[in-house]
């Protein structure tokens, strides 16, 4: 066979060859791109769900130290323990949330990231917390407890102000640029100034 009839089978072949390759490359690209976009929407879902979580555990926060304040019954006062439950119920979701918006803005491991984080919130909610002693309180606060509840409740309408700033999207391409475009890490680190601030007040 000539030189000739040698090149023109062989640039056939490369040519089929090439197309199948970059067709291939295209399929597989394609597939890369849909695996990370699925695992991007469950990410930006499961923080928008903390985000909501987040804001009902300032809405519970406030309305039940701000009902503690103000209780004149003891089915007041019941109330207002039932919310003050109910933000503790949320607040590992809130917590999460919070924490992944520290990890982002600072770089930091989320386990470094939690721990003032932690602190801060154990500082009034955790087993010597005064919102525990609270849950057990019968009669009227002192004037020192009243005190304290003030400064939660403050620091809880502050971050309930933060926390409005962002609406959490409910639809894919939502929860997809809530993990591309980050306008709720803002918002979230001035909620974690509040709980910090709650903290240092209680000191």
């Amino acid at each position: 066979m000539s030189e000739n009839g040698k090149r023109t089978y062989t640039v056939p072949v490369l040519l089929i060859i090439i197309v199948i390759m970059s067709t291939l490359i295209v399929i597989l690209y394609s597939k890369l791109l849909i695996s990370q976009q699925l695992h991007t929407t469950d990410q930006g879902q499961r923080l928008a769900e903390r985000y909501a979580y987040a804001v009902i555990f300032a809405d519970r926060l406030h309305d039940g130290t701000d009902g503690l304040l103000i209780a004149k019954s003891e089915v007041e006062r019941l109330r207002a323990i039932k919310l003050l439950g109910e933000a503790t119920i949320t607040s590992s979701e809130m917590l999460g949330m919070l924490v992944e918006a520290a990890h982002l803005d600072s770089g930091l491991e989320r386990e470094e990231a939690a721990k003032p984080l932690m602190l801060a919130v154990n500082a009034f909610m955790g087993f010597e917390g005064i919102i525990t002693k609270l849950a057990e309180h019968e009669g009227p606060l002192s004037a020192d407890e009243s005190a304290s509840v003030t400064i939660i409740r403050d620091g809880a309408a502050q971050m309930k102000e933060a926390l409005s700033r962002f609406r959490p999207p409910s639809g894919e391409a939502g929860f997809r640029q809530m993990m591309t475009i980050g306008e709720w890490i803002a918002p979230a680190l001035e909620a974690t100034k509040s709980l910090e601030q709650i903290a240092a007040g209680l000191k």
